[in-house]
């Protein structure tokens, strides 16, 4: 080969190196690397300052799935416990330790957020403390409604600068209380009250049941020991028999008697929303309900007396009918020894529902008609002749259906 031609060659190759270099270095200059994602954070609040007792607290971090971030402490005193680090949300945990000298301060930055942990010195005076409160109510397995009943404690006595204070209560069907939402019910944070504090039971406690409860109370940091465990019963499902089941009062009304029968421990109390009945009973097992009723002055009528006890409800009925009144008029008649027929009187009463029935009392006097009848009617009726020679007196009685009576006097000379 010439040296011309090997020239020619290289300088070939070497111009097809140059155009390819120029191409790429095109390519580089017009592409966009690619850009990291930008991470925000937040971080909640935690508790900021501390007693000389020291203590613990956290802080949630919310941030991007793929966003790192880091917990430290300034100080000593105070350590993260755990989520020093992290990817996406978390939770960072912090202890701040007993403090034997005066106040101090650190700062907790949290993934970039920096939080001002201040802790008191120790007081020069003896540490607040908190004793155990005491239970009020229901004790020493008193029998409640069943249901959900307050339970009460005489507060704690406390010493120092003690704070705001809350009570925690338990109750369960048994003396370990044990962990179980359906065995042991529980409420935290209920605010003292003055001289007691009560709970309401959050649950509805059944029937027939020994129950254990107590409580202690706490200002968050010093907390006390629980009251002495105490007992209370839910009284047994009650059922009651009322004898008679029901009652009828004439209209000129009186007293009936009711026998409640029931459990030895189920209590009870007997009343009336009827103006016309008077009630008096109640008590604890088995007894007795006096029941007065007025005269009636209308027409009949129906009240209710409500027995009422350990959840249950049994209803007296008692019917009035109408106080019925019958005036003959006239009130009686005096005829002459001979024999008479067809005589009458006319009956009134005080309400047109009063039914009655017209009987002779003597057999030389005998009703002829209109011996049964509803409201006013006309009663006629018969003499023989008198042949005694004495003068005799007979009645024709007006007998009520309901109750009442009336009467006709017939007077025949000898």
């Amino acid at each position: 080969m010439t040296d011309r031609l090997r020239w020619s060659l290289v300088a070939g190759v070497s111009l097809a190196a140059a155009l390819i270099a120029v191409a790429c270095g095109s390519d580089s200059s017009t592409s966009t690397p690619p850009t990291s994602p930008t991470c925000s954070y937040s971080v909640s609040q935690p508790t900021t300052t501390f007693g000389p007792e020291g203590g613990t607290s956290s802080a949630a971090v919310t941030a991007g799935s793929t966003c790192t971030w880091t917990a430290t402490s300034s100080g000593s005193f105070v350590t993260v416990s755990s989520g020093a680090s992290g990817t996406g949300n978390g939770t960072v945990q912090f202890t701040v330790a007993v403090n034997t000298g005066g106040d101090r301060v650190a700062t907790l930055t949290i993934a970039g957020t920096a939080i001002t942990i201040t802790q008191r010195a120790v007081s020069s005076g003896p540490a607040p403390t908190l004793a155990a409160p005491t239970a009020n109510s229901p004790i020493g397995g008193q029998h409640v409604t069943p249901g959900r009943p307050t339970l009460i404690v005489n507060n704690a006595t406390s010493t120092g600068n003690i704070g705001t204070v809350t009570y925690r209560f338990e109750v369960s069907d048994q003396p370990t209380f044990p962990p179980d939402p359906v065995r042991t019910f529980t409420a935290d944070g209920v605010a003292q009250g003055a001289g007691t504090t009560s709970w309401v039971v959050n649950r509805d406690l059944g029937a027939d049941v020994l129950w254990y409860w107590h409580a202690r109370a706490t200002n968050g940091t010093v907390t006390g020991a629980y009251s002495a465990t105490e007992t209370f019963s839910t009284a047994p499902s009650c059922a009651f028999t009322l004898t008679p089941a029901s009652a009828a009062i004439n209209g000129t009304g009186g007293t009936t008697t009711i026998a409640v029968t029931t459990g030895s421990t189920c209590t009870w109390a007997a009343s009336t929303s009827d103006s016309f009945l008077s009630v008096s009973g109640g008590g604890t097992g088995n007894g007795t309900i006096t029941v007065t009723v007025a005269p009636n002055a209308g027409g009949p009528r129906t009240g209710t007396v409500t027995v009422t006890g350990g959840g249950a409800t049994t209803t007296f009925s008692i019917t009035q009918d109408v106080n019925c009144v019958y005036n003959p008029t006239p009130n009686g008649a005096t005829l002459s020894n001979a024999a008479f027929a067809g005589q009458s009187f006319v009956v009134t009463t005080s309400s047109p529902s009063c039914g009655w029935r017209a009987v002779s009392d003597s057999p030389w006097l005998t009703v002829t008609a209109g011996d049964t009848n509803t409201g006013q009617g006309t009663v006629t009726f018969a003499v023989q002749a008198n042949t005694t020679g004495l003068q005799r007196i007979g009645m024709i009685n007006i007998n009520g259906l309901i109750g009442g009576i009336g009467s006709f006097v017939v007077t025949q000379q000898p």
